[in-house]
């Protein structure tokens, strides 16, 4: 029942008049797609069989998968057959050792890129006097055949994210690698792009925003890894211009019954709880369910550096289902309930008038896949989707100087299908995404005290917004989003790989437009020095962000603009972002001691996105800067581990400018720089230099780790008018501005974390752990008087711990 009513939902989904011209074309490709395969699922697959000499099996073989780079192992035993077989295996390079007493160790690499299943026939043979090991292939640190940029962080790493706020760690681990610049609450900025994030959780595309005020952050506990693409990205991914981030969940399939329980505490009245179940029924079904809650008295940024009326919490349910009926099946069910209710942070004035803003965020998802081996060289997937988003804010009597209450939410629900096969040297992609997006929207502010409302620059067309004549705001629309691409993977020639593809996307909210997305990227491996050099050409394509989209959107707004003239500048409509980037770069492995990668991107921009914050609140509004472009150089040094110690650093260096005017958005003050056609200026997310690295120690056969992190950020710029930087100067925090340069001072922190298994018996394993943030009580903003952004104060030295009970 479950599933057919997902099916007959999907068949409902309807498409706007703009787009009623291509759905005959997009019908016969979707139905195309379905009697064909897939690679929508990022699940890969390597089984094989392990004989001797003479082709007899041998049983209870013990295989090991592992990664040097990321840490990831997991091990299996063959079974009566000889075989042995990994689902749920992230895209990466492996290597698979195979050990069994009395024969000689044999190691093979592989390389896991596709949905389609890597098999392997490992022939072992007996041990002489000195035993040695059998190795198949060339051991190297990089990716010879990836013309991508990424990074792929594995669960070990993931678990060991310190702090107590569960919004906020996913994000603080993506921002570890190169090309990300951090904002207030989580906020990520990557290549000149603002959020920008794709994620793409089990092969569901997630193009909704997600950081530390969202109650749909990701939950550490959910995810066995995730990579980051930055560079090169794929044309089967699409709809965010900035990165990808593809997540793989914990999966209960060949899992053995077990279940955590987690308690943590810290400072700031800090805590939290959680709780994980795994198993596998029956050899052919598994299922994973993750519980969290957990509150914080710094939950968001604050405003002022003394952070008043700071409370939040947050609560969440993953549940992931893994049905195998036949070998070549795969179904999977997906379903979250997430909320976080939280106190908007005041500043001093808001304090002492009693201000007591608070919002309130639901959300729900569900999700069924289905994958289809057809062949060893095809496979298939077909998937619906659907998330239901809901935002409240709520005003208080004694708001100052702004009166604002908000009830938004919206529905987006679709269908992917697509295509994977292999055929002479080539691995072709093809597919098609289909989604309808109901945003429903309603918003009302007054200006209650006219004279502070003033002096904090709020413009004459928003005063004239009194208690007794509030602005409001309804909207409501249905919206649809088309894509389609196709794909090729081959080798031209030795060392050469080569990867081409075709994306076209159609969008019709908040207007009808469309763009083919050309993918093309290439890299050449030299073996002799283990280099590989690389270079794409990416166009992207990224509609305007739901939230706050009707509004942002809306004559109402457009009156209360700063940037709108009789002339037209800044009262158009916001449209898709489109992308120009180009990307050079070269992976190194050094003697097999640690990996080099470093890329030089640029890229120019249509429609750069930069959304507005309104006032103190975490509301945002989109709008969109006519053109603008972005370059910078990122590089990443990985260290495996070496007699258990390892570690990364990270690097970026970059520069962005944006040409007005400023389309979208609500503003209700004046103090911005006077941004018309062709005005250039620096935004508020541009970060000239950002570092950051880890130095960890593991000690395997205790449990006992510690890891020594930090990260740099150079300071973003004012972008306010000169008049009123003597205002500023007088403001709380200001010691953190550097009003000569304009920007905020540049800011170093500096973290430890430690672990321990305190004891390790047969059914249970109590594992503690011991974090420390902000080691020196660094005092440090991430903006500063910023007529987008507002003020962001960063954390102070935070501590927390947690204990957790393994059960097996």
């Amino acid at each position: 029942m479950f599933r057919f009513e997902f099916i007959l939902k999907a068949s409902k989904i309807s498409l706007k008049p703009g787009l009623q011209s291509y759905s005959l074309p997009i019908l016969l490709v979707f139905l195309t797609a379905l009697g064909s395969a897939n690679a929508q699922i990022q699940i890969g697959t390597v089984k094989g069989k392990v004989t001797d000499i003479t082709g007899s099996v041998l049983v209870n073989a013990r295989v090991v998968l592992a990664n040097p780079i990321t840490g990831y192992s997991k091990m299996r035993k063959t079974d009566v057959h000889g075989e042995f077989v990994y689902n749920h295996v992230p895209f990466d390079r492996y290597i698979v050792r195979v050990d069994v007493d009395g024969f000689r160790p044999t190691e093979r690499f592989v390389h896991v890129r596709s949905n389609l299943p890597v098999t392997l026939q490992l022939v072992l043979s007996v041990a002489g006097i000195r035993e040695s090991i059998t190795i198949e292939g060339q051991r190297s640190l990089i990716e010879e055949d990836s013309s991508s940029t990424k990074v792929r962080v594995d669960e070990a790493f993931i678990q060991r994210a310190p702090g107590l706020n569960r919004n906020r760690q996913v994000q603080a681990l993506i921002a570890t690698t190169p090309g990300w610049m951090t904002g207030n609450n989580g906020l990520l900025h990557i290549r000149g792009v603002d959020d920008g994030i794709l994620y793409v959780v089990d092969g569901i595309p997630t193009a909704d925003r997600i950081d530390a005020s969202s109650a749909s952050a990701f939950d550490r506990d959910m995810i066995q890894s995730f990579r980051v693409i930055t560079g090169n990205i794929p044309a089967e991914f699409g709809g965010r211009s900035g990165a990808v981030v593809t997540i793989q969940s914990n999966s209960g399939i060949d899992l053995a019954p077990t279940g955590t329980f987690s308690l943590g505490a810290g400072n700031f009245r800090g805590g939290e709880i959680s709780q994980t179940l795994g198993a596998t029924v029956n050899k052919s079904i598994g299922f994973f369910i993750t519980t969290s809650a957990g509150r914080l008295d710094r939950f968001l940024d604050p405003v002022d550096p003394r952070n008043f009326h700071n409370h939040g919490g947050t609560a969440k349910l993953n549940v992931r289902s893994d049905w195998h009926p036949t070998g070549k099946d795969i179904v999977l069910l997906g379903f979250s309930v997430n909320g976080t209710d939280f106190q908007v942070p005041n500043d001093l004035q808001q304090e002492l008038a009693a201000q007591r803003q608070r919002q309130e965020l639901r959300d729900n998802n569900q999700s069924i896949s289905w994958q289809h081996t057809w062949s060893t060289n095809s496979v298939g997937n077909f998937a619906y989707f659907r998330r239901s988003y809901e935002v409240k804010l709520f005003g208080s009597i004694f708001d100052i100087p702004v009166f604002a209450r908000q009830d938004r939410r919206h529905t987006r629900q679709g269908i992917i299908s697509s295509v994977t096969h292999f055929r002479q040297g080539h691995t072709f992609k093809t597919g098609v995404e289909a989604a309808r997006v109901t945003p429903r929207e309603f918003f009302t502010f007054a200006v209650t005290d006219e004279e502070t409302a003033e002096g904090r620059e709020v413009s004459q067309a928003a005063l004239e917004f009194g208690p007794k004549n509030p602005f409001v705001f309804r909207g409501r629309e249905v919206g649809g989003l088309i894509s389609w691409y196709i794909q090729d993977l081959f080798s031209p020639v030795k060392s050469l790989t080569v990867n081409v593809g075709l994306r076209y996307d159609h969008s019709s909210l908040p207007v009808s437009d469309q763009q083919f997305s050309p993918r093309v990227g290439a890299v050449y491996h030299v073996s002799a020095t283990r280099t590989a050099i690389r270079g794409s050409f990416n166009r992207l394509y990224m509609p305007p962000q739901v939230e706050n989209l009707l509004l942002a959107d809306s004559h109402q707004a457009r009156q209360l603009s700063p940037f709108a003239t009789e002339e037209g500048g800044g009262g158009a409509p916001i449209r898709p972002e489109k992308v120009s980037a180009y990307e050079s770069g070269l992976s190194q492995d050094v003697l097999g001691i640690f990996k080099l990668d470093a890329a030089y991107w640029w890229r120019f921009f249509r429609n750069f996105d930069d959304p507005n914050v309104f006032f103190n609140t975490t509301i945002i509004f989109p709008n969109s800067v006519a053109k603008g472009f972005a370059r910078g150089v990122d590089v990443r040094i990985d260290v495996p581990e070496r007699r258990g110690w390892s570690g990364y650093l990270s690097y970026t260096n970059a520069r962005i400018l944006q040409t007005g005017p400023i389309n979208g958005g609500l503003f209700l003050t004046k103090e911005f720089l006077e941004i018309g056609p062709g005005t250039r200026f620096i935004p508020d997310h541009d970060q000239r230099n950002v570092g950051s690295f880890a130095v960890t120690y593991n000690h395997r056969s205790s449990g006992l780790w510690a890891s020594f992190s930090g990260r740099h950020e150079s300071g973003v710029p004012l972008e306010v008018e000169e008049e009123r930087l003597e205002g500023l100067r007088s403001a709380p925090g200001s010691d953190l501005v550097d009003f000569e340069r304009e920007r905020v001072k540049p800011w170093t922190v500096f973290d430890f974390s430690a672990g321990l298994d305190l004891f390790r018996k047969n059914r249970v394993t109590v594992r503690g752990q011991f974090d420390i943030q902000n080691i020196a009580n660094t005092t440090f903003a991430y903006n500063f008087g910023n007529p987008f952004e507002g003020t962001h104060f960063g954390h102070p030295r935070l501590w927390s711990t947690r204990i957790k009970f393994i059960f097996h």
